[in-house]
């Protein structure tokens, strides 16, 4: 259910609204059927035996890596080839960890290209009927995600493009979330006003404080509400996956039909 107490979604003296942006991963689509069987699935079929429990520990060093990358400031996924590098790097740990010693520079490769793949995602159940009922509302939709070039096949294979004015995806426009260039980048595309405008996405620190850097007040997606899990849920990373119940500056709801309510009243 939508958090109730908190701050209105849009000052009472705003504009009508005009424009929503979305995030993708988790909050339009997610990585089927998780990280952690795609990554299994991957080792199958390059020959590598490994198990589930093997598996998730090298996940683990992979997410430390990861939250080592973000404290020192790296913005791996500001550029194509700075993205292309880090997760190249973090494929090949993983593997390193699985106790593969040759191989693991095509190995890893080989990892990142299943990853962002568009057959290894999948819509959420309400995304298609949110978006029509938005775009059939007037509403300019358009996306920005810290996501590599990958973003537009991703979309077009899942026919989501047709909803959206803009795709703004970090690798290709040199910013990423919570950076407020990525959202100054869509809201020049879109022409959009700010106090016009609504961002929803699932990572509070990317998503809510980004968007709201910019002008632009969101909405968290916490699936976990309805017993949906995140994307990296089996790492527990701060600011991704459950709320825990602790209550925020932002409206905070379950899934995107929960968005209609929200842009209606």
């Amino acid at each position: 259910m939508t958090e109730t107490g908190g701050p209105p979604l849009r000052p009472a003296d705003a504009p009508p609204l005009r424009t929503v942006f979305f995030d993708l991963g988790d909050t339009l689509m997610y990585v089927h059927p998780d990280v952690p069987t795609l990554y299994l699935q991957t080792c199958h079929d390059l020959g590598i035996d490994t198990t589930p429990e093997d598996m998730q520990r090298a996940l683990h060093a992979g997410e430390r890596m990861y939250r080592g990358a973000l404290r020192a400031g790296r913005n791996f996924e500001s550029s194509l080839e700075e993205a292309r590098r880090f997760w190249q790097e973090y494929n090949a740990l993983i593997l390193a960890e699985l106790g593969v010693r040759e191989g693991r520079a095509e190995m890893a490769r080989a990892f990142s290209e299943r990853f962002w793949h568009p057959h290894s995602w999948r819509v959420f159940p309400e995304v298609h009927e949110v978006l029509r009922a938005l775009h059939g509302a007037g509403l300019q939709l358009a996306v920005i995600s810290n996501f590599t070039d990958a973003l537009v096949a991703v979309c077009e294979t899942h026919e989501l493009d047709g909803y959206f004015d803009v795709l703004v995806a970090s690798a290709a426009i040199g910013a990423q979330k919570p950076d407020a260039g990525i959202f100054r980048e869509a809201l020049r595309r879109t022409g959009a006003d700010p106090a016009a405008a609504l961002h929803v996405g699932d990572n509070y620190v990317a998503d809510i404080l980004g968007a709201r850097a910019s002008g632009i007040p969101g909405v968290l997606v916490d699936r976990s509400l309805a017993g949906g899990r995140g994307m990296f849920d089996f790492a527990l990373r701060d600011g991704i996956g459950g709320t825990g119940g602790v209550r925020l500056d932002c409206p905070v709801i379950a899934d995107l039909r929960e968005l209609l309510v929200l842009v209606e009243g």
